[in-house]
């Protein structure tokens, strides 16, 4: 029985380093996949801001911008409808 008891003593002193090593490079290589996909994370994102970007700019180019109208041309436009509809309004009274 001492025996089974030696062999765990030196399993337990010799091994524990061992486990502890292995255990410390799991966390590690966890440690840098997640920042490798933080990293992954952050150009997507920073890729989706500048076609974004680009296409706001697409959307919009400078020459397509409607003009604001003028209300002078409002008036042109009205001005000749209502002398035509006063003068046939004044035809008609007069016949």
């Amino acid at each position: 029985m001492s025996f089974i008891w030696g062999i765990l003593a030196l399993l337990v002193i010799f091994g524990s380093p061992a486990i502890y090593g292995i255990i410390t490079q799991m966390f590690r290589h966890r440690e840098r996949m997640q920042e490798k996909r933080n990293e992954e994370l952050r150009l997507q994102l920073q890729l989706e801001q500048l076609r974004s970007e680009q296409l706001n700019v697409q959307k919009r180019p400078a020459g397509s911008d409607p003009l604001p109208k003028d209300a002078f041309w409002d008036d042109q436009v009205q001005t000749p409808y209502e002398m035509g509809y006063q003068q046939i309004t004044r035809s008609d009274l007069t016949e």
